[in-house]
């Protein structure tokens, strides 16, 4: 099976528990809910689309305040780039501070399925995608990451509260209907040179 999470499975997802302190995710939730401004999720068109995409989102300075995460999450992924995936990479592309709710008089929030791929400036693309989780999983239901293989082939993405998932960004996934309270996370993206 392609993404069965295995430790033994270069290039395959993979993730990294206890990646942030409980206390460091309750922290970047109340300073994401209290002071980036949050506002609704668009798709890779620009758009609002709700039957795509809903949530709300807002982004991370790298410098002040969140510095010593870029810079966490810097060494991490070089880390687990050289162990892992092996990918040209150069960089990442911004972090992103995602709310998924349970809305009781609305469709809950989700995200259909899609990939992460990306032309960006200067000809480079998103190659390896990260989602750390902020939200304790007793909290909220639903609100899966779930990778696909195939149509009958998927894996979820870790749901332990402070870790970090690594996957390649061309890699089919979803966010499936958070059903009750509210998921929390970062996302990002590391860039390179286009595969060849």
């Amino acid at each position: 099976m392609f993404f069965l999470l295995k430790s033994n499975v270069v290039g395959q997802p993979t993730f990294l528990a206890d990646f942030l302190t409980p206390e460091e995710c309750r922290t970047l939730v109340g300073s994401g809910e209290g002071r980036l401004g949050l506002k609704v999720a668009r798709t890779e068109d620009h758009g609002v689309h709700e039957n795509l995409r809903k949530s709300e989102i807002g982004w991370l300075d790298s410098d002040g305040e969140y510095a010593w995460l870029f810079d966490r999450i810097r060494e991490c992924t070089n880390a687990v780039n050289a162990d892992w995936f092996r990918y040209d990479l150069i960089g990442f592309e911004g972090l992103q501070f995602t709310k998924y709710a349970c809305n009781k008089d609305a469709r809950p929030d989700f995200y259909s399925s899609h990939k992460d791929t990306a032309l960006l400036p200067g000809g480079t693309v998103r190659k390896l995608s990260f989602t750390i989780q902020l939200s304790d999983p007793e909290t909220y239901e639903g609100g899966d990451v779930v990778l696909y293989n195939s149509l009958i082939d998927t894996a979820n993405l870790s749901r332990a509260l402070g870790s970090i998932s690594f996957f390649p960004s061309y890699t089919i996934h979803e966010v499936t209907p958070v059903t009750r309270g509210v998921r929390h996370s970062l996302v990002g993206w590391a860039c390179g040179p286009a595969f060849v």
